[in-house]
Formats: structure tokens, C-alpha cells, sequence
């Protein structure tokens, strides 16, 4: 059975999709809102790097610029990487970026939301998932990953790791844990990266950006 994270509505779903993407170097948006930017490089990469420290087999939800998925393939701990994105116009973005891993089998892009996805997939399979899926609504912001912790926890294999893109600054909040916790991860912890977001960015203002590391 699908999950249902109770956030965002068929139809916002269907809508999405349909919406033709705004590729720039600087960026990608989608229906105005700003899905991705570049300064967003150093950030990716601590992400990439959390999640490909175990090695083997890693999931990405979301791809974006394809940012972090360019590092997570090209770190030799890697074996295979499976990323899960919705658009049908980023998937095509993305098999052109990187056509010849997935023609080395080393990548493989999946279609469709996580909620629908995510039930098909084997758990204790990846030994690390890098969650960073756009909001598809204004006003939920960065509250999309909360539903996705206790998938992660499922899919991971015994000592997994995994990170998301985060909505603080300095400190991985109560809140964030209690969810972890529920979730059922018990070794909770974080780093933080120096960012230099752009003026003009709508979705980050701060100089800093938590990495969390949390292992099963």
C-alpha cells in the first residue's frame, strides 16, 4: 500500500508534474518556486559524502540539479545508486547528465513520488539514503522529510546511515529527534556546513546548515 504522509493533495501531486521546469545554471524552479540553486554545491556534497560513507548501495530521493548525485556517484565507495524523482522533465534532465551510469547500470532513476515508491523496495537494502524532496505546497516548507523517517529506517540495512536536507542552522531540534526516535533511530547526531546563500534565495538565510547523521 502506498504511503500517505497526509501533506500534500492529489491534485497538487498531479499539477506538479505537469509543470514545465525553468533549467538555469544557477538554478531550477518549478511553478516559481526555487527548487534548487548552486550555492547549494558544498551542502550537497556533505550530504553526499554522509551518505556514501558506509559504501555499497545508495538511495537519493529527489534529484534536482543532480548536484548530489554527481558526487555520490562518483565516490569510489559507491556500488550502486538508486534515486527516486517525480518530474518526468527532471528525469530527463538527469539521464542526459549522467546517461552513462545508467548505462553501466551504476544508476537508476525511478519514477514517481516516494510515497508510492518507497513500499515497492526491499528493507535493510541500502547502506545509505540522502533525503531531499521539494515541497510541492507553499507553507509545508521543509516538513516533507518528517514522514519519510521511519521508511528510512526500514530501508536502511544494521549501521546505515542517513541524512536529509535540514531545515536548521546550528542544532538538530527536540523535535527532529523525538521523530527520529519514533522512527526508530537511536544514534542521532549532526556536523554543521558553511553555506553562502544568495540574497535573492527564498528558502535559506542563514550562514550555516546542520548535516545530519543518523545511523540505524
Amino acid at each position: 500500500m502506498p504511503i500517505s504522509p497526509g501533506i500534500y493533495s492529489k491534485k497538487s501531486k498531479i499539477d506538479w508534474v505537469k509543470i514545465n521546469p525553468q533549467f538555469k545554471e544557477k538554478e531550477l524552479t518549478i511553478k516559481g518556486y526555487q527548487v534548487m540553486q548552486r550555492w547549494e554545491d558544498n551542502y550537497m556534497k556533505s550530504l553526499a559524502t554522509v551518505a556514501t560513507s558506509c559504501g555499497g548501495n545508495t538511495l537519493e530521493v529527489g534529484f534536482g540539479m543532480g548536484i548530489s548525485c554527481g558526487y555520490i556517484l562518483r565516490s569510489k565507495k559507491t556500488k550502486s545508486h538508486v534515486v527516486i524523482e517525480c518530474h518526468p522533465q527532471v528525469i530527463k534532465n538527469g539521464e542526459r547528465m549522467y546517461a552513462r551510469y545508467i548505462k553501466s547500470k551504476k544508476l537508476k532513476i525511478l519514477k514517481g513520488f516516494w510515497e508510492d515508491i518507497c513500499p515497492k523496495l526491499p528493507s535493510n537494502h541500502f547502506d545509505g539514503i540522502l533525503f531531499d524532496s521539494c515541497p510541492l505546497e507553499s507553507g509545508v516548507e521543509f516538513f516533507q522529510f518528517l514522514p519519510f523517517f521511519k521508511e528510512a529506517n526500514r530501508l536502511l540495512k544494521k549501521d546505515g546511515v542517513f541524512t536529509y536536507f535540514s531545515d536548521e542552522a546550528k542544532i538538530i531540534s527536540k523535535k527532529h529527534k523525538k521523530e527520529l526516535v519514533k522512527a526508530g533511530f537511536k544514534n542521532i547526531d549532526y556536523r554543521i556546513c558553511k553555506v553562502n546563500p544568495p540574497k535573492t534565495c527564498e528558502y535559506w538565510k542563514h550562514k550555516t546548515i546542520v548535516i545530519p547523521l543518523i545511523r540505524k
